[in-house]
């Protein structure tokens, strides 16, 4: 070999080696997201499997409020469009926003939780359950959400903003289940009770009972194990206990999320493969591990941790007696609610 060709072999490796790197990263598939998951905790676990799978990225816009009027503005913004709160899919499939999935694709998952026009299913949900402090509340004390609009709960209290998609939501359904006088009622009296202004997100919450500021709050169930596995939070945890309400009565709420297609096509493939991905077996089983929810498919156990809260309650399995509202049934309820909470000052300083 010339000697010339030996000394510029390695440096034309080098170049050919990174020609073809910047090719492939080039060549990369990105499938953009739109969320009202902005912590992206019980998210980014679903999202890192996918990108190892598949080998594409995930880009996303993230945001707490604002995510129909978002989808209406921009509708081929994103491809793919995951929330919090299934009614606001439920919403936007009303406004026309989504694009409908096969039936075929969704058929592992309850039927409940599948729109019955086929524009987004339901990924997961958890259930909106009383945290109570241990050392100054029984379990006798406690039965139903009713129960906590009752003067025996003055000033004990404390809530996260009542105009938040998850207390709009929980509050929808007590306009569901308890019809419209009775959930103002209700409402009203929660309101009523409070120890403190709502501020914050559910673990400001927890911290408030443990630090004595209030004795009871309204939380999703995954924060408790999520703050047990957490050092800083741990004794938040340790100090509280969980009740599912009503498990003699109609049962308890649970929050859905969900999952629906925007009108966008270009990665419409990648879009279906996220989607395939999260309510397969796989997917569901990193949901149930990873972020402490319940899984959609009917034959997915409840994470083990979750199998312990409801032991506290006496409760098999993890399996908890369940209000379920269809999300038909909340049209037209959130505004409903929205006047309400502005109408009796919910969110005011106390």
């Amino acid at each position: 070999m010339h000697r010339l060709t030996r000394l510029l072999l390695p440096t034309l490796t080098a170049a050919i080696t990174l020609a073809l790197a910047g090719n492939a990263l080039a060549q990369q598939r990105v499938l953009r997201l739109i969320s009202d998951r902005t912590d992206q905790g019980t998210l980014r676990p679903m999202l890192d499997a996918f990108e190892a799978k598949t080998g594409a990225k995930v880009e996303g816009v993230f945001m707490d409020q604002g995510l129909v009027n978002r989808l209406e503005s921009r509708p081929t913004e994103a491809d793919i469009v995951i929330t919090k709160d299934a009614e606001l899919l439920d919403i936007a499939a009303q406004r026309g926003l989504l694009d409908p999935i096969s039936a075929d694709r969704l058929a592992a998952v309850a039927p409940e939780f599948r729109d019955p026009a086929g524009r987004f299913v339901v990924d997961a949900y958890r259930a909106r359950i009383i945290f109570y402090a241990k050392d100054r509340v029984k379990p006798a004390d406690l039965s139903s959400y009713e129960d906590l609009a009752l003067p025996k709960w003055k000033g004990r209290i404390c809530m996260r903003s009542g105009s938040h998609d998850y207390n709009l939501a929980l509050f929808g359904m007590f306009y569901a289940s308890f019809g419209e006088a009775k959930a103002r009622a209700v409402i009203s009296g929660i309101g009523a009770n409070l120890a403190r202004a709502p501020k914050g997100n559910d673990r400001e919450q927890a911290r408030a009972i443990y630090e004595g500021k209030c004795d009871v709050a309204l939380i999703n169930t995954y924060y408790h194990p999520m703050m047990a596995g957490n050092p800083e939070q741990k004794p938040w945890a340790d100090a509280l206990g969980v009740y599912f309400p009503s498990q003699a009565g109609k049962g308890t709420f649970i929050m859905r999320s969900a999952v629906g297609l925007t009108k966008a096509t270009a990665n419409r493939d990648l879009a279906l493969q996220l989607l395939d991905f999260i309510i397969s077996r796989d997917g569901q089983k990193l949901m149930v591990d990873r972020t402490r929810q319940y899984s959609v498919l009917p034959d997915m156990p409840a994470n083990p941790l979750m199998v312990k809260l409801g032991a506290e309650q006496g409760l098999v399995d993890g399996r908890f007696k369940i209000d379920f509202i269809p999300l038909a049934q909340m049209a037209g309820k959130r505004d409903e609610v929205i006047k309400l909470i502005n109408e009796i000052r919910f969110d005011a300083e106390r």
